[in-house]
């Protein structure tokens, strides 16, 4: 079978650039208030920006249903960090970018860089509005955050950043990453 044959399209345009953005910022954010170097911080945004490009892979009337999940269709959403670790690893994006695709959504992952983008992307799913939610607050959000078992010094990264001291209306306004070098 051929890679045109499963990549589907449509599952694109449903990675919101608003989302990438928003956890790139984040990861950002978490990594310099945790004393990254430069080259650190690009690959933990160059993770970010690919961290959920498995999902172009996963059947469309899956990945679109409205609705309640089956456990079945669960775990085939949950498959594209592993179809986004295979596509980086053999693009050449390196062992951090790739387990950054991978580990997203594990709370064990021994990888630094794949927790700070955890964090982010779920910080960033809770504070932005979806047509069937509506956004939560940074309080709301850091308590979904400890509840997912995200490290307490990410939580303190994210409250330095965006709590009560500091008000962020627009978290991506002037937002720019260098390119990705493969």
């Amino acid at each position: 079978m051929k890679t045109k044959d499963v990549l589907h399209y449509e599952n694109l345009k449903t990675i919101k650039y608003t989302h990438l953005a928003t956890t790139i910022v984040y990861a950002r954010a978490i990594a310099e208030v945790l004393g990254y170097s430069k080259e650190q911080i690009h690959v933990i945004e160059v993770g970010a920006s690919l961290h959920d490009i498995g999902k172009a892979f996963i059947p469309p009337s899956i990945l679109n249903k409205k609705g309640r999940l089956t456990k079945e269709e669960r775990e085939i959403i949950n498959y594209h960090s592993v179809i986004g670790y295979e596509i980086l690893k053999s693009a050449g994006y390196g062992v951090n970018v790739a387990e950054i695709a991978r580990d997203h959504h594990n709370p064990m992952s021994k990888n630094p860089m794949a927790q700070i983008v955890r964090a982010a992307d779920i910080y960033s799913a809770m504070r932005e509005e979806r047509s069937y939610k509506k956004a939560k607050t940074h309080e709301e959000a850091m308590e979904v955050l400890k509840s997912a078992r995200v490290p307490q010094k990410i939580l303190d990264a994210l409250d330095k950043k965006y709590g009560k001291k500091h008000t962020v209306t627009n978290p991506i306004q002037g937002f720019s990453v260098r390119p990705a070098v493969a």
